[in-house]
């Protein structure tokens, strides 16, 4: 890999980290200029990130006003739950197979993590990385963890929701006990009542999007009303 294609690559992760963790807010302005001049880049890999980005509908360029990060689509978080709950039925219906000890205690080990940045030092991007981190480790163990990048890339409105909800309410301990179920329905290779509870898990972020749109509507696409038009022109 060339040294201009490594800083694209770079750069696309960093921004896509920051727009992730909400560093870069929905709705914000991005400069080519600025980003190269704070990662000591030129604008080349800079474009060519931007364009990625654009690729994962979390970056939009209007005409006559610039770039800008996209604000949370509610459309789109549903559309990613969706996704999210299909890919990671399958790969914990694989993972069944391929269970071990060392593998269990892996995932108690992340578990124990999550409730100490949950409960402890409340640090929720921390928390939210070790959640994250949870999931990986099942598409890795279930030997498809080209499906994690899918599901983690095509889905950067629900990431941000989800953020966004862990930064409001990083005490709420509930995530971290569904894990703990979750794992003892692996743990039991009960399949049915693991897809249910993926389902309500990876559900439960669309149950406080209403209210997390209220507190924050600067993060999100404004829902363009619709008028009724009785009137029409019949063509022959």
């Amino acid at each position: 890999m060339s040294r201009e294609n490594s800083n694209s690559a770079y750069a696309y992760k960093i921004l896509k980290r920051n727009i992730f963790e909400l560093n870069l807010k929905p709705g914000s302005e991005l400069s080519e200029k600025v980003i190269g001049e704070k990662l000591g880049m030129s604008r080349t890999p800079i474009r060519e990130a931007l364009i990625l980005l654009k690729h994962d509908q979390l970056i939009e360029s209007i005409p006559q006003k610039g770039t800008f990060v996209t604000k949370i689509s509610a459309q789109k978080v549903l559309e990613a739950k969706v996704l999210r709950v299909a890919l990671e039925t399958a790969a914990f219906e694989r993972v069944i197979e391929a269970l071990d000890e060392e593998f269990i205690e892996d995932l108690r080990t992340n578990i124990k993590m999550q409730r100490v940045y949950c409960e402890g030092n409340r640090n929720y991007l921390e928390f939210h990385k070790m959640d994250n981190d949870f999931h990986k480790m099942i598409f890795e163990k279930a030997g498809i963890p080209g499906l994690w990048e899918l599901a983690l890339n095509g889905t950067g409105h629900y990431q941000r929701v989800r953020v966004l909800n862990a930064k409001n309410k990083t005490s709420d301990i509930s995530v971290v006990k569904e894990h703990e179920e979750i794992l003892e329905a692996l743990e039991k290779k009960d399949i049915n009542k693991l897809r249910g509870m993926l389902e309500h898990h990876l559900g439960r972020t669309l149950l406080k999007l209403k209210k997390l749109e209220a507190e924050n509507p600067e993060y999100f696409e404004i829902k363009e009303e619709t008028t009724k038009d009785d009137t029409f022109i019949l063509l022959k």
